[in-house]
């Protein structure tokens, strides 16, 4: 480490140390020959390649240019000991600094702050760089109060300076990094900065070892959207966090403050599909008593054959398809061709390479919608309520359908662009303002009829999902090819869902549990409970409709494709329960209904969506 005093090249002049990492330091230097204050970050570390590979890392660097990123200036290497490069020094304060000082900073400021960074970080990303070095000791303030970004990282040279808690885990495990990664790390610095504790390590979350505490559980007074703004950015998938600094940015204005953002461009569409696997040969051997063995492959095979129609038609496991169901009568011949004739090598059937799932696309309201592969699944319980039964298998397309239930907030963007209706009532069961307020605009939106819901869908271009849609959407895994009864498997968990705990003044609540909610708890809660496509609160919170109407023994008569419901009918369909359901009221698969202008505390909704 350089001292205070120690001067290098004869011109830089080490004044203090402003940071030290793994791979070195930072530190605050007097240029003699300009005769002002630079900033000099160390890498120890010298070698041919990394010299190679930090020229040009600083070709790009010189290139860049922005009103808030520092100039670089210079770069030498000190033979035995590393590279040092030169940068303009930025007067004023970190945000690290600050935060030591204080502790947990106003929410408003630090909102402000963080969309001021999301400028040169854009431009950065524009660039083809990222910054990998994002926390609160590199955003710094100068006296006038504008906000710098500084250290930036070295991917060039293959390392990955990230702090512990800031960085992606992506990061950490020296993988392939992207602009998801620093959004991460914006993500990690709007948490410390609201609650003053860095989030926990991305590799212990990812192994199970640690959780992320929700900022708004650690600081009351953190707003619940900039809580949820923080979960989203740290998500440990990177396709799972904000597209882009600018939309990081954009999240981070209260949405009951400002009119409804200009719809976003959806993700780009796949440009290619993995090639298709040589076929496989088979070895041709010489075989004893041909003719005996080709009557019983082929008296095998028909046997096989009817064996396996006849599984089908059962489907007695809760997933599936016709795919599947074909491999498996695949493998089921070659078995029986190796038990019975150990001479032949059957063609094992080729492996096609999966097809990448589509991307999540947001909707004019900024609402997440995810991809729901389509396929068969079985609709319905035999073992669940009478309208409930029979359980059969249907096919669905695709679709898509909200990662939460529409909130407050992005229903007032649909009234305010004159749509939509308010709701009949502006207070919830224990909270006189709750609609309208900015501390409950990321809770559902509550008093609103089917005719309400259906509108505010038709309005984003959307609609209400079918109950097959949103059954398939709740518990059936596409990886698995397999259905449970909760969102999280088959067994009822009181923490993975907001229900009538011991909060609830219903009689037969669950004592055992106390989530702290007496009825709604914002929509991205409950994280650890999401349904296998990653869709929050499909169970309890707020009760859902669904565009079907209600016909009680629908499913003895129902289309076994893109089933819709009656064709009329008296009553519409809600799934999920809400915050006032007990346990025995909570599978994916039970069905509730109400006449469709009736409202209710207990009553919300979410949006689907055809495949473009």
């Amino acid at each position: 480490m350089l001292l205070p005093g120690e001067t290098l090249l004869k011109r830089y002049t080490i004044l203090s140390l402003l940071g030290r990492g793994p791979y070195g330091a930072v530190y605050r230097v007097w240029d003699t020959a300009d005769q002002r204050e630079y900033a000099l970050k160390e890498y120890l570390r010298d070698d041919d390649e990394t010299a190679q590979r930090m020229a040009r890392q600083i070709r790009q660097l010189t290139n860049l240019s922005h009103a808030q990123l520092p100039r670089w200036r210079d770069h030498f290497r000190v033979a035995g000991t590393g590279h040092y490069l030169v940068s303009d020094y930025v007067a004023g304060v970190s945000l690290q600094e600050l935060l030591d000082q204080y502790g947990p900073l106003p929410p408003v400021q630090v909102a402000a702050w963080l969309q001021a960074a999301a400028a040169p970080l854009t431009y950065l990303h524009k660039q083809g760089q990222v910054h990998l070095n994002l926390k609160p000791a590199n955003l710094r303030l100068t006296p006038q109060g504008e906000l710098f970004v500084v250290d930036t990282g070295l991917p060039e040279v293959g390392i990955a300076p990230g702090g512990e808690g800031f960085a992606s885990p992506e990061q950490r495990q020296q993988q392939a990094v992207t602009a998801a990664s620093d959004i991460y790390s914006l993500g990690a610095t709007l948490y410390t900065l609201l609650t003053n504790t860095p989030p926990a390590p991305a590799l212990k979350r990812q192994s199970g070892l640690s959780v992320l505490t929700a900022a708004r559980d650690l600081n009351a007074d953190v707003p619940p959207y900039l809580s949820l703004v923080a979960n989203r950015a740290l998500s440990l998938r990177p396709d799972a966090r904000y597209d882009t600094a600018a939309d990081f940015a954009h999240a981070l204005t209260n949405p009951l403050t400002n009119s409804a953002p200009a719809p976003r461009r959806m993700a780009d569409p796949l440009v290619g599909t993995a090639a298709w696997p040589k076929p496989l040969t088979r070895t041709r051997r010489t075989m004893q008593t041909r003719t005996i063995w080709g009557l019983t492959v082929l008296l095998l095979l028909l046997i096989i054959t009817l064996f396996s129609y006849v599984v089908l038609e059962r489907e007695e496991l809760v997933g599936g398809s016709p795919a599947a169901a074909t491999a498996t009568t695949q493998s089921q011949v070659v078995a029986v061709l190796t038990l019975i004739a150990p001479t032949i090598t059957p063609t094992p059937p080729p492996t096609i390479a999966p097809t990448p799932t589509p991307a999540p696309i947001i909707s004019n309201t900024g609402m997440r919608m995810l991809y729901v592969p389509g396929g068969v699944f079985r609709l319905g319980n035999d073992a669940g309520d009478p309208d409930e039964k029979p359980s059969k298998l249907v096919t669905l397309d695709p679709f898509y359908v909200d990662e939460t239930e529409v909130t407050n907030g992005q229903y007032a963007q649909c009234v305010a662009a004159g749509v939509c209706q308010l709701p009949t009532s502006l207070g919830a069961s224990y909270h006189p303002t709750y609609y309208g307020t900015a501390d409950y605009a990321d809770y559902p939106v509550l008093f609103v009829n089917w005719y309400a819901a259906d509108a505010f869908c038709a309005w984003r271009s959307a609609r209400l999902p079918s109950e097959a849609e949103w059954e398939r959407a709740a518990g059936y895994d596409p990886i698995v090819l397999q259905r449970t009864l909760y969102p999280w498997g088959d067994t009822f968990d009181g923490t993975q869902l907001n229900y009538c705990d011991a909060n609830c003044p219903r009689e037969g609540n669950d004592t055992a549990v106390n989530d702290a909610h007496r009825d709604t708890a914002p929509v991205a809660s409950y994280a650890s409970g999401r349904s296998p496509v990653g869709a929050y609160n499909m169970l309890g919170n707020a009760m859902e409709w669904v565009d079907d109407w209600y016909g009680r023994d629908y499913y003895v008569e129902a289309s076994n494709t893109n089933p819709r419901g009656p064709a009329e009918g008296e009553y519409k369909v809600l799934r999920g329960g809400s915050w006032f359901s007990r346990v025995d009221e909570l599978t994916i698969t039970q069905r509730s209904f109400f006449d469709p202008t009736v409202s209710r505390a207990t009553i919300g909704f979410r949006c689907a969506m055809d495949v473009p």
